[in-house]
């Protein structure tokens, strides 16, 4: 009596020939890669710390910096002090305005009474200086304590429009700006595009 080999499954048993091999099992696409989803995660990380480091450059932005970096004249006491020559220019230039400064100094002299009641609210205003119309998002924090819910979400509403005009005023509205106004917890009241 001849034991016939075991039957592989998915392959009919010929008579006289032996069994054929079994397909070899395929390695799936995440380790094929050269990347999986740590090593993507790990590019990420180091790309953003490379543009980090780019973008914070020496700290110093201002003009005299520029300057001084660019042509390194100094006398001969500074030399032996080692303290490089400052320039009178930077002393006297007008400090710049901040965003929220300036964004209170156009609602107080284009908008509504309501409007200009609410900017009364505002104790800050974040990313509205930064615009690459693919992902724009500026947020304005204020003092109220209602929520989504609340009497000042309509104040909120008035904020985020009055933002829109005082970025457009400025040249810098965005595509695809969002601007959301916070309550004192950091919570949502509105939201609007600018």
């Amino acid at each position: 009596m001849t034991t016939q080999p075991p039957q592989q499954p998915g392959f009919p048993q010929q008579p006289g020939y032996p069994p054929p091999p079994l397909p070899q099992k395929k390695r799936s696409k995440a380790k094929m890669g050269c990347l999986g989803c740590g090593g993507i995660l790990a590019a990420a990380i180091v790309i953003g710390g490379i543009a980090a480091a780019v973008g914070s450059g020496s700290g110093d932005s201002s003009p005299s910096a520029a300057n001084s970096a660019a042509s390194p004249k100094t006398t001969a006491s500074s030399k032996t002090s080692g303290a490089a020559k400052t320039t009178g220019s930077s002393k006297t230039a007008a400090p710049r305005q901040s965003t929220l400064d300036a964004f209170k100094a156009y609602v107080k002299k284009h908008e509504s009474t309501k409007t200009r009641a609410a900017v009364a609210h505002v104790t800050k205003v974040q990313g509205a200086d930064k615009n690459n119309d693919i992902l724009d998002a500026a947020d304005i924090y204020t003092d109220y304590t209602g929520d989504l819910l609340s009497a000042d979400t309509g104040s909120a509403k008035l904020l985020a429009s009055a933002f829109a005009d005082f970025q457009s005023s400025r040249g810098k509205a965005s595509k695809n700006g969002l601007v959301t106004v916070y309550n004192a917890d950091g919570d949502i009241l509105s939201n609007g595009k600018y």
